[in-house]
């Protein structure tokens, strides 16, 4: 299979280490920092490297999705038929005609995990016979129950942080819960209301008022861009199975949380935090403990 990509020569480092373990797999890859030779007409060249290819990845990032040339090669590919998969290199504005389409994030994957999630995708592009484009996304949550799964999931580490720390909470959190508040603050860049709402949940998030201000503009947003709610509903899922005991009301393991109101099921062993500091040493499986 003949693969194109996509990029912002900002991201060119990812491009090439990207092409390096698709030519390692197998496929023939088309980069124009390899492809293009010296003397020929770049338009031309670009588009007979689509022509060449069945399959065009793009690289989302903010230089990408602002670049018009990337803008014209996912329109092309489009247009033609091409099987599209986009890879999300960081939270952006994607383009509308691409928000229906299966991405991979790699805000939320290491790199050896993400590309062999590409490879499984190609595999599937490669064994396609009824000629579908598109893979639909897993069935997303409503709006409302993903603003108050990523807010309470949130706000008791942000209370724990406290207002002196408002500028540098994603660092301060733990990573994947970090990248659950990077994403939703850099989404809410430039609505003013939504990044209040945002300052006033980090200087007091233990207030039910600031809790439900967040999660109604964060309901807004997610109704407005369904590729923001799949991005972020993916990274919630990567930061819950992350998330370690955080105090009063909370209760988590690996792959298990509860915040809030607790219901823990699955799997569970080792010590486990319930409530203000109940202490539970024994091993459980498919039981749960109100």
């Amino acid at each position: 299979m003949h693969v194109f990509i996509s990029y912002s020569h900002t991201d060119t480092t990812f491009a090439d280490k990207l092409t390096k373990s698709l030519e390692q797999a197998g496929y023939e890859v088309w980069l124009d920092s390899t492809d293009i030779q010296t003397g020929t007409r770049w338009d031309d060249e670009i588009v007979k490297g689509l022509n060449s290819s069945e399959t065009f990845l793009v690289l989302l990032s903010n230089k990408a999705t602002a670049s018009q040339n990337v803008k014209d090669e996912i329109g092309y590919a489009l247009d033609h038929g091409k099987q599209i998969l986009p890879i999300l290199l960081e939270p952006c504005d994607i383009p509308f005609r691409l928000r229906r389409v299966q991405y991979v994030d790699f805000t939320a994957l290491e790199f050896t995990e993400g590309t062999r999630k590409i490879l499984t995708i190609l595999k599937s592009f490669n064994s396609n016979k009824d000629g579908t484009k598109e893979i639909k996304q897993e069935k997303l949550m409503d709006p409302t129950t993903l603003a108050t799964a990523a807010t309470s999931l949130l706000a008791p580490y942000l209370a724990k942080l406290g207002e002196s720390f408002m500028e540098e909470a994603g660092a301060r959190l733990p990573d994947k819960v970090g990248k659950v508040w990077e994403t939703i603050v850099s989404r809410f860049k430039g609505n003013p209301t939504a990044s209040s709402v945002a300052n006033d949940l980090v200087k007091k998030a233990d207030e039910p008022d600031n809790q439900d201000a967040f999660v109604l503009q964060l309901k807004k947003v997610l109704k407005e861009d369904e590729w923001f709610a799949a991005t972020l509903q993916s990274i919630l899922k990567e930061a819950q199975g992350q998330v370690s005991n955080i105090g009063d009301g909370a209760v988590a393991t690996n792959g298990s949380i509860g915040v809030g109101k607790i219901e823990v099921g699955g799997n569970l062993s080792g010590n486990i935090t319930i409530g203000s500091n109940n202490l539970v040493n024994e091993n459980r499986s498919n039981r749960k403990k109100k």
